[in-house]
């Protein structure tokens, strides 16, 4: 019988490559010193069986958290869990206070919160830059490091100013009563606010941390893969 044993204290994150029914192949966002790292290219396997919940189907492109073992036959994923992802809008001038005028600064935010971004900016068909005075930023984590990660990007003194993006797909989902029961200077723009790559209406969120923290949890259950 193969020997299981788990590598790494702590959970780390990955990138789910390929999905074949009750199994795949995870591409790990750190560096692995193992010696068997190489065996598959450096990418993980993972069985369905060990993912959160038992027996979840994993889609290709979305960001994970695992345990990494290892059981004689390779490196695997234990105790998977898909993380969610919130889409918010952030005007340049903050971005680059954030998070540097190169994004040099985001890696270490990264760390800190335990989450994953990604930043688009929208561009020109001749490649010049568009004049949406925002970046798009896709915050990956669990639901309690998503909302920590926002709202330290959104504060603003003693309060928070969020702007969250909806694609239209899933506006049936959100129930603005619901959250502005948790904070009530909670809106729904009329239009939507961008149309590329899909069209989205931005969800804007005004208050204290307690209550932007409280309406970020119940949006994160209503609209958040």
């Amino acid at each position: 019988m193969a020997t299981h044993i788990r590598v790494t204290p702590s959970h780390i994150a990955g990138r789910v490559t390929q999905w074949k029914g009750t199994y795949g192949w995870i591409e790990p966002q750190c560096v692995i010193e193992h010696p068997e790292i190489d065996k598959h290219r450096g990418r993980i396997f993972i069985h369905a069986e060990d993912t959160v919940p038992k027996w979840r189907s994993l889609t290709v492109g979305s960001l994970v958290e695992f345990y990494l073992y290892y059981d004689g036959e390779g490196l695997g994923a234990e105790d998977c869990v898909a993380r969610k992802v919130l889409r918010l809008t952030l005007p340049w001038g903050s971005a680059q206070t954030l998070f540097g005028e190169e994004g040099e600064k985001l890696p270490d935010f990264e760390q800190k919160m335990n989450v994953t971004m990604r930043a688009y900016q929208w561009i020109h068909d001749d490649g010049s830059q568009s004049e949406l005075p925002f970046l798009l930023l896709e915050v990956w984590g669990r639901t309690q490091a998503i909302i920590e990660a926002v709202l330290e990007i959104t504060k603003k003194n003693s309060r928070n100013h969020a702007e969250m993006l909806v694609p239209e797909g899933r506006l049936w989902k959100i129930q603005l009563g619901t959250l502005q029961e948790k904070c009530r200077s909670v809106k729904m723009s009329p239009s939507f606010a961008i149309i590329d790559p899909m069209p989205c209406r931005t969800v804007t969120m005004k208050g204290s941390r307690e209550e932007c923290s409280a309406a970020l949890q119940v949006f994160i259950s209503q609209a958040c893969d």
